[in-house]
This record gives C-alpha cells, structure tokens and sequence, in this order.
C-alpha cells in the first residue's frame, strides 16, 4: 500500500470515530431525557474499553470520578426513605453532591450516566433492590 492509501484510510476511520461518538452522545442524550430504566445494550468492543480515557488524558482531559467507593451507596440509603424512580434517585444524588447548580449542562449529563451506571451496578450487586412498578429501593 502505498502512504497516501494509509493516510486517506486514517482520515476515514477518524472520520467514522468522530460519527459514532456523536451517536453514541446522542444515546446517551435520549436515555437522559427519556429516563430509561432499561440497560443499554453495548458492543464487545466497548464493553473491552477502547482507550478513550487515556486518550482523554492524554489530550489534557482527566478522567473524572464521581463518587468515591461505596460513596453512592450511603447516599442512596439516606435518600431512600421509600422507594422511588431511578430518575428521582439521581436528582436527589445531584443535588446531595451539589452537582445541580454549578455544572455546565455537558457534565451534568456526565454525571447523570455515571449515576445511573452506578445505580444498575447496585441492582446487580444485590445493595440496592427494584420492586414491582420499577422503584428502587434499600430492602424489599
């Protein structure tokens, strides 16, 4: 293959990572807006992890952690007075961590997703319990 060939498929499958990423923003968006309790299916290879946070780093980005170990978890269970949507848990998650004044909307929705992942790693961890309509709840 010739360097230019090399160099015009690059630019294509950047090209193409620049597309999916926005697609997967928009996911991301929709899932938000709409406040899904169902799980987003993902490809094998982004299960895998792709590098995206290294290359976060290595753009000047660092990789930002929302809740400390177990930190969501004491949270959850002061907030969790009686059951309640996943959507009221992490409005109550924002504003307990302050997180729903001072970010700007792109993180906010960061932190939304991180909440929510958070809260489907409890479910499957046995720490947090779903009842019959859909709440989240401490103990069934």
């Amino acid at each position: 293959m010739a360097s230019n060939q090399i160099i015009s498929l690059l630019q294509r499958r950047e090209e193409v990572l620049k597309q999916l990423s926005e697609i997967n923003a928009q996911i991301i968006r929709v899932t938000l807006d709409h406040g899904s309790n169902l799980p987003i299916i993902v490809s094998g290879h982004a299960a895998r992890g792709n590098g995206r946070a290294s290359v976060a780093a290595k753009k000047g980005g660092a990789r930002r952690k929302w809740f400390e170990r177990g930190e969501m978890i004491k949270l959850a269970k002061k907030l969790l007075t009686q059951p309640m949507s996943q959507a009221d848990l992490v409005r109550g998650l924002a504003s307990t961590k302050g997180y729903d004044k001072g970010l700007p909307s792109s993180e906010k929705a960061r932190f939304k997703s991180a909440a929510y992942q958070a809260i489907a790693a409890a479910l499957n961890g046995k720490q947090l319990f779903r009842n019959k309509l859909g709440q989240v709840s401490t103990r069934r």
